[in-house]
């Protein structure tokens, strides 16, 4: 029914949802609160998802298609394994800072009170960053832009964690915090610097030897 709506309509409820899940988390969202910013009833909300969790997942799936359409976007656009590199570094820092709800979003999964949703969570988040970056790392073995002994998909998972860390330290205070104590008060109003450093760092690691 939800997937029947007007966009506008679907759009309305997803970020006010969001929204609230964003500020209180998963736990101190209030269902009663996401229909009235929605501006619509409660029972009609409950006619979409069935339950918080289907709410929840319904993000997931909106953040998802995003994720999926970012990354393309950037590895079909982008020629070298260098270019890439860069450009999903700036992407990771500009995302951050345009919607840092969705960052803390993706925090709370991580957390143990979202423990029971864990599977369906991380395999709608993870997949696709896993299944493109072990791709994009492949190719730039086959061109030499990389070390040839390199494992696809351990290099793949280290990758996406940086740009993790990245995104993480513009759309989170504590991780903003975090980028202070490690690179100095006013590193988190000098993105280029950090993803200049971020880059540096994994062209080095993985440059042919």
């Amino acid at each position: 029914m939800f997937g029947r709506l007007p966009e506008d309509k679907r759009l309305r409820v997803l970020y006010a949802a969001k929204r609230a899940f964003a500020e209180g988390g998963f736990a101190g969202a209030n269902v009663n609160l996401i229909a009235e910013s929605a501006g619509i009833s409660v029972g009609a909300l409950y006619k979409y998802f069935r339950t918080k969790d289907d709410i929840f997942l319904a993000i997931i799936e909106m953040s998802h298609a995003y994720l999926e359409d970012a990354i393309g976007g950037i590895i079909r656009g982008s020629r070298g394994f260098d270019a890439r590199i860069r450009a999903l570094l700036e992407a990771a820092v500009d995302s951050s800072l345009a919607d840092p709800d969705m960052v803390r979003i993706y925090l709370a999964c991580t957390t143990e009170e979202l423990a029971p949703l864990a599977a369906r969570l991380s395999r709608s988040i993870e997949s696709v960053a896993a299944v493109r970056y072990r791709d994009m790392v492949a190719e730039a073995k086959a061109a030499g832009e990389v070390a040839a002994d390199l494992d696809e998909a351990a290099s793949a998972f280290l990758i996406d964690d940086i740009l993790l860390m990245v995104q993480f330290s513009f759309g989170s205070e504590y991780y903003k915090q975090r980028l202070r104590v490690f690179l100095g008060e006013g590193a988190d109003a000098e993105p280029a610097k950090v993803v200049e450093a971020a880059f540096a760092f994994i062209k080095r690691a993985l440059s042919p030897r």
